[in-house]
């Protein structure tokens, strides 16, 4: 697929046909008359035809349009987006494809891709996060139901080709559906169905349907009756569905214990912060449901980890099974969220302990994880909308934006002539912004770390050596092997936190929306989270065992 059309669509930016309504800066011949610059009334007067013109100012739209099924049947340019030039419409599904596919804009409407961004504006998760992270994370793919309930056809068959076979390839919904949140590309590809004809289109949308909800939530008996058999023989069927009904009820009765030492914990005030101060989030009342979403950054470490078993691990849970991918829920999922409920369990007694000033304290069970060992360079290109591009619609290597030989990292405002030749230069220009934002918000978050640090050192609860490393200052004695936990914890999520900044900064350069949110930002509100917890701990301790007063912490910024 194009990278300029597959990267435009993502974001919305709508190609009008008349390059001077949307005042781009470089003009084509098309657009000047004796060495200047055409208004729009002179293009207008000109008598040229959308084709004419487009066909020398953006010669790749021109030849995808007319080597495309639309172009093919003579379709033209004005048949979709109007010839009125002063009040171009955007191709939406109401406003341009219904009125040829009535039936499937009506199966569209239907379905929940035509409501995400109504969806998406309605929730705190949205709403919460910096402009930055919202345009290069949840917009990026929302955009499919932009548009006063309305919803765009050419998020999936990409514009100007319409291709219905690149709308079916898998790799056309994974930018979207990958993620800790939404893994079904993940169950996909680790199930056998990968290596076979199987693909997402042919199971949620049957029958050619383009209401992808219709099957999507749960495999009804409607749907297993006429879909799974053209496949799969009864007993596999009877003892597939009977493998994910218990994988899903072992997942649940775990979360059923997280969310019972959540309330107790609540209920006797030991979490900090206390989120019976705080406003229920938008997807769960606190009163009812318990857990917090680390995103809002304002929440417990208690929290953060029921959160981890209650979205993240369930999400891929249920996606896995379903998609006969038993080794990711019955081991990943699983055992994981076990491990999480062992440490949930862990720091309950903890804080139960800490509480009640007791003398010897239980040694900590929940070592710190290993570090992320992967590529991100090679994972957020390969999973972006860049890399996700098939091989034969000018896809950019790595040499195409950072040029052979030498790596290439050129300074902001340089990007331009890299990235012109497929991009407009508006979209261009937000991007040199972005870039510029998403450092800004990676310095923000890293400076309420520093902070942290900083105060602790003040308050000499741990010292930094002349190698830089952080040590304590007290024995804490028969309680030194919690604090020695404490610090490395500290010391592990102050790493942890400047993988996830850098992460989120090459997520948004490479346009991966899930790497900028769910495995950068989200997971740096996390180091955050964690590492305020363990310096309130550490500081709580000193006071208790050493006899030294200490401050609580603040709260985390929001939305910086």
């Amino acid at each position: 697929m194009d990278n300029h059309h597959h990267f435009l669509k993502r974001y919305g930016t709508m190609i009008v046909f008349c390059i001077i309504t949307v005042m781009i800066p470089q003009a084509s011949p098309a657009d000047m008359a004796d060495g200047k610059l055409m208004s729009l009334d002179e293009i207008v007067k000109s008598g040229q035809s959308c084709e004419e013109c487009h066909e020398k100012t953006t010669p790749r739209i021109f030849r995808e349009h007319m080597e495309g099924e639309h172009g093919k049947i003579g379709v033209s340019c004005a048949d979709c987006h109007g010839n009125d030039h002063r009040a171009m419409p955007k191709a939406t599904a109401r406003a341009a494809c219904e009125q040829c596919h009535p039936d499937e804009t009506a199966e569209f409407m239907a379905s929940g891709h035509s409501r995400t961004w109504e969806n998406m504006a309605d929730r705190i998760l949205y709403s919460s996060q910096p402009e930055v992270i919202r345009r290069n994370s949840c917009e990026a793919c929302h955009r499919i139901g932009y548009g006063d309930d309305d919803g765009r056809c050419d998020f999936c068959h990409s514009k100007h080709s319409f291709s219905k076979k690149e709308a079916a390839d898998p790799q056309t919904c994974s930018v979207c559906h990958m993620g800790p949140d939404h893994p079904q590309m993940v169950s996909y590809q680790h199930s056998a169905k990968h290596f076979t004809p199987a693909t997402c289109a042919g199971c949620h949308m049957p029958a050619g349907s383009h209401n992808s909800g219709k099957n999507l939530e749960q495999l009804t008996t409607d749907f297993i009756e006429p879909e799974c058999t053209k496949c799969h023989d009864a007993p596999f069927i009877s003892q597939w569905l009977q493998a994910s009904s218990i994988v899903e009820e072992q997942g649940r009765q775990y979360l059923d214990t997280g969310r019972q030492i959540i309330s107790m914990l609540r209920d006797r005030g030991r979490l900090y912060p206390d989120p019976r101060s705080s406003m229920p989030t938008a997807e769960t009342d606190q009163e009812t449901e318990p857990g917090a979403h680390p995103f809002y950054g304002d929440t417990s470490r208690a929290e953060k980890l029921f959160f981890g078993m209650q979205r993240y691990l369930q999400e891929h849970d249920i996606p896995g099974s379903f998609h006969q991918d038993f080794q990711v829920p019955a081991y990943d999922v699983l055992i994981t969220v076990q491990q999480q409920l062992a440490g949930l369990q862990s720091e309950a007694l903890l804080l139960q302990e800490l509480a009640e000033e007791k003398v010897q304290l239980t040694p900590v069970k929940s070592p710190v994880p290993a570090p992320d060992a992967g590529d991100i360079f090679r994972l957020t290109y390969e999973s972006s909308f860049h890399g996700a591009l098939a091989n034969d619609r000018q896809k950019p290597s790595c040499e195409t934006c950072h040029g052979a030989g030498e790596y290439r990292k050129p300074q902001a405002k340089a990007w331009a002539p890299v990235c012109n030749p497929c991009h407009l230069p508006g979209l261009v220009e937000q991007f040199v912004g972005d870039l510029a934002a998403i450092k800004d918000h990676a310095e923000g978050l890293r400076h309420t770390a520093d902070e942290t640090v900083a105060k602790l050192i003040s308050k000499k609860v741990i010292a930094r050596g002349n190698s830089g490393n952080l040590t304590l200052l007290d024995d804490y004695k028969q309680n030194h092997e919690v604090a020695e936990v404490l610090l490395a914890r500290l010391v592990y999520y102050l790493d942890n936190l400047d993988r996830s900044l850098k992460t989120m900064t090459v997520g948004v350069a490479h346009g991966n929306p899930d790497y900028t949110l769910w495995f950068a930002n989200g997971p740096a509100r996390g180091d955050l989270i964690e590492i305020r917890d363990a310096a309130a701990k550490l500081m709580r301790m000193k006071k208790v065992f050493v006899d030294v007063s200490g401050v609580p912490f603040g709260p985390l910024p929001q939305g910086n």
